[in-house]
């Protein structure tokens, strides 16, 4: 669907300027008149010829950051009084995501068409997840819509930030690693190789840590494309097995079992999951429906298994916090917290405090993750880079040492 840039007037004789989706003119001057304006003039927008190119390439979805942006904007806007069309047309105008761009521009048109701007959501659940389309939907009927968004906004920050703050925890060791392993590449494969030569012209003894160092030297030399391509079909093949529900299944219980890494696992889908439901509960969604979405969107199927089974409890009649019991992974506190919530009647925000009381906990793991590994990794790379020097100087000084002797006996 092309995209025009257009000059409107409207009753008083104000030109107005911008741009529209629309399949060819007669369609842009019937959306432009349909705003109360009379159409001037329009070209076709200058990326035009670049977003054909890209006609066919479907939008998989909006990030997290998109979603945060344009939950925020709309909130500013309907609690300013800015009509529907009018707040998403200023929204698609200004805002820098291609992807998002696009897609408002699609739910401009659905709205028009008759949609609700829940309906037009819900036919991109690539875009917008069908729990953030629900709780649009609920922010409809009550006329809230204002106070949705911002109830979206501040539930997806605090979800990003928690994402963002394991990310930021990994990229100490993944960085050491791999340095380990470029300067473990050179070394082996160009700055060793001269000096095993001279070794074996001098016919020296070699020690056993020098002839390891030289197998693993002349295994990666010849045997290096293997190797890379070994770890490329590992990292195929784990691709494809997330994509297969069992043997996704099988990795995700791999994971929540891992040492060191399983409490990390479980505390952080566990808080996605709280934060969800507090979020849904609040905005007015029923316990079971809400306990359907949040479920949903927790990335791991083996927990999605066990709530599943809890919302079957709650849907044979049991309490939400005693069906929770029954899950090995949430501890008997978060249990009675959840009850102390339900027996009180504020349910969403004692399950939003139990989201807090788990990046919390999981802010102190990661710490104490760190403060273990890097001492770890240290060590490693202080062993890895003795058993290569040694690896080297032992055999020169043997050969010194030879040298010297048959110098002294000439």
């Amino acid at each position: 669907m092309p995209d025009y840039a257009y000059k409107a007037t409207d009753a008083a004789g104000v030109i107005t300027k911008g741009t529209r989706f629309a399949n060819n003119p007669e369609e842009l001057a019937t959306l432009v008149r349909s705003s109360g304006l009379h159409l001037l003039e329009y070209r076709e927008a200058k990326t035009q010829q670049f977003l054909k190119a890209l006609q066919e390439i479907q939008v998989g979805g909006l990030s997290r950051r998109d979603l945060i942006d344009f939950s925020q904007n709309m909130g500013v806007m309907f609690r300013a009084g800015v009509p529907l069309i009018s707040a998403l047309d200023e929204l698609r105008q200004d805002v820098e995501s291609k992807a998002l761009k696009k897609i408002l521009g699609e739910v401009i048109q659905d709205i028009e068409a008759g949609d609700s701007l829940s309906e037009a959501m819900a036919k991109r659940p690539k875009a917008f997840p069908p729990l953030y389309t629900n709780v649009v939907q609920i922010g409809e009927g009550t006329g809230s819509l204002d106070q949705i968004f911002f109830d979206l906004t501040k539930h997806y920050k605090r979800i990003d930030d928690l994402v963002k703050n394991v990310r930021k925890a990994m990229v100490y060791p993944i960085v050491v690693v791999i340095v380990l392993i470029l300067a473990g590449y050179v070394f082996l494969t160009m700055v060793f190789p001269p000096l095993f030569e001279l070794l074996e012209g001098f016919k020296v003894p070699l020690p056993l840590i020098t002839r390891v160092v030289m197998a693993v030297s002349t295994t990666i030399q010849h045997q290096g494309h293997f190797l890379l391509i070994g770890v490329i079909v590992l990292i195929v093949a784990y691709i494809i097995a997330r994509r297969n529900p069992k043997s996704r299944y099988y990795l995700d219980l791999t994971a929540l079992n891992l040492p060191w890494l399983k409490g990390v696992f479980i505390q952080l889908r566990l808080a996605f999951f709280m934060r969800y439901l507090s979020m849904l509960l609040a905005a007015g969604m029923d316990i079971l429906q809400g306990l359907k979405l949040s479920t949903d969107s927790v990335n791991n199927l083996v927990i999605q298994r066990y709530l599943r089974e809890s919302r079957d409890r709650v849907l044979e009649g049991e309490l939400l916090s005693e069906s929770l019991r029954h899950i090995r992974y949430i501890p008997n506190m978060v249990a009675r917290m959840i009850a102390i919530g339900e027996e009180a009647g504020n349910l969403p925000e004692q399950m939003e405090y139990v989201a807090d009381v788990y990046n919390e906990e999981l802010e102190r793991r990661i710490a104490m993750a760190l403060a273990l590994l890097e001492p770890a990794l240290i060590i490693a790379m202080a062993g890895v880079a003795m058993a290569l020097v040694m690896g080297v100087l032992l055999p020169l000084y043997n050969l010194v040492s030879q040298l010297s002797t048959q110098a002294g006996g000439g």
